[in-house]
């Protein structure tokens, strides 16, 4: 069974980085519990929804683990993975004790509820298997003092998904940002490096696409209210959220992608699809962006807006270096291919839980 945070959505119009993973990983046999969704989930999967009726029952909070737990009892799993939520991991492996627990980290644990003091921390890894989606990831966790077993396993991308590789020299002259339209993304600082940037050379077109949440009805916040209103180049569009096979075919065909983070990136899912794309990727270098990207992208400091631009124009009138940067992506981006990945994940789960090696073997 795997167990999705409360807020992710599990279909096409409507899903993050951490449902696309669970989505891509997913075997038939398997349990994934979520929240109620608007529309149909992903097909071919056994996908079940915590009732609404948990949350008139108990505290918003706490609802959604009760329901969680209730799934538990009717199905009694051999094995559970929870995604990004220490402490439903942790209500769930006190309440069934005797069924394995995972824990996986797509966000830094030392700003996470359950997990942000050293004794949180120690007192998870007793009860709890926990997987790091990244080194970086694992470090934090460790930091302090905190000792134990902390599995990595890695993002991944599914090759099948990307589309069929655009030559450098066939690309739309376009420049993207994708992702979530907050502060943390860096989306104000890359309308103030494009903008700087078309003073150099007007003929772009620049898009963002996403918005405050994975969802084709997420709000208007006030950051996306004003940075409508921080926009002056007529070449900058923002087209909302997308759905996922939309956004990877504008990757495909783009010259390149900005990812000016402002936080530490825990992993970097937009650099991994950029770079399998093989699209030039100019991107911070924070958090785990460095071991992610590698020689696939250019690193920049996204507040020196004014050098950004520079670079980024050196990088589009230089075809060379573009293909260059093409073909390190693309191999950068294989290090994190599905079937490696699920390679992993089968071998972790065997060995924490014994009834599934005698299944998968």
């Amino acid at each position: 069974m795997t167990v999705l945070p409360p807020k992710e959505g599990f279909s096409p119009d409507c899903v993050g980085a951490v449902g696309l993973l669970v989505r891509r990983l997913a075997q038939p046999n398997d349990l994934i519990v979520g929240r109620a969704l608007t529309n149909l989930p992903f097909s071919g999967l056994r996908y079940l929804e915590i009732s609404k009726n948990w949350f008139s029952i108990f505290m918003k909070n706490k609802a959604y683990r009760h329901g969680v737990a209730g799934f538990v009892k009717k199905y009694r799993p051999c094995l559970i993975e929870i995604h990004n939520r220490p402490e439903i991991a942790l209500f769930i492996a006190q309440r069934f004790p005797r069924i394995p627990v995972t824990l996986t980290l797509h966000n830094d644990p030392l700003l996470m509820r359950g997990l942000k003091t050293s004794i949180e921390r120690k007192k998870m890894l007793r009860k709890v298997h926990v997987v790091a989606v990244s080194q970086w990831v694992k470090d934090r966790f460790l930091s302090h003092h905190v000792t134990g077993n902390v599995t990595i396993l890695p993002n991944m991308i599914d090759f099948q998904e990307i589309p069929a590789y655009v030559p450098i020299t066939e690309r739309q002259r376009t420049i993207l940002f994708v992702g979530r339209v907050v502060a943390d993304k860096g989306a104000d600082l890359f309308v103030q490096i494009c903008e700087q940037f078309l003073q150099i050379d007007p003929t772009w077109t620049v898009e963002m696409i996403g918005a405050d949440r994975f969802d084709v009805n997420s709000p208007q916040t006030p950051f996306i209210q004003q940075l409508k209103q921080q926009i002056k180049s007529k070449q900058i569009y923002m087209t909302g959220y997308l759905p996922y096979d939309q956004v990877l075919q504008k990757m495909a065909h783009a010259s390149a992608v900005i990812m000016p983070s402002r936080w530490s990136e825990p992993f970097g899912m937009t650099a991994l699809e950029a770079m399998a794309c093989g699209t030039p990727l100019l991107v911070s270098s924070v958090g785990a962006l460095p071991q992610i990207v590698g020689q696939g992208g250019v690193f920049i400091d996204p507040k020196k807006t004014e050098q950004a631009a520079i670079m980024l124009s050196k990088l589009l009138n230089d075809i060379q270096l573009q293909q260059e940067l093409s073909t390190k992506a693309r191999q950068q981006a294989f290090l994190y291919n599905k079937p490696d990945a699920l390679q992993r994940l089968v071998a972790f789960r065997k060995r924490i839980c014994p009834a599934l090696a005698v299944e998968y073997h």
